[in-house]
């Protein structure tokens, strides 16, 4: 991962690859509108750090988007040969940085 927050923070990744980091705990309802979703989903990115991406657990039955960037992240740490697609924005947060 290219980057490590060094206080509470989260960062979100847009379907179009454009990122933004943010400083404070988010709450799971903040999360939720950031990203436009009803129900949220987790994928472990950094096991080391506990670094958890939230994902709509919806967005590729709504149409949203392949959001590249986390696909990449997730395929990451998946077996290889892993093809399903991270679809819509996503926040990454370390763990227990969650309100």
């Amino acid at each position: 991962m290219s980057w490590v927050m060094q206080h509470a923070g989260y960062k979100l990744i847009r379907a179009d690859g454009a990122g933004t980091i943010h400083f404070g705990k988010p709450l799971i309802s903040e999360i939720r509108r950031i990203i436009g979703c009803s129900g949220l989903d987790t994928v472990t990115v950094d096991r080391k750090r506990q670094t958890v991406m939230f994902v709509d657990d919806t967005g590729m039955l709504d149409g949203k988007p392949v959001n590249p960037r986390a696909t990449k992240l997730h395929r990451a740490i998946r077996k290889p040969g892993t093809t399903h697609h991270i679809h819509g924005d996503v926040v990454i947060v370390n763990g227990g940085d969650v309100a």
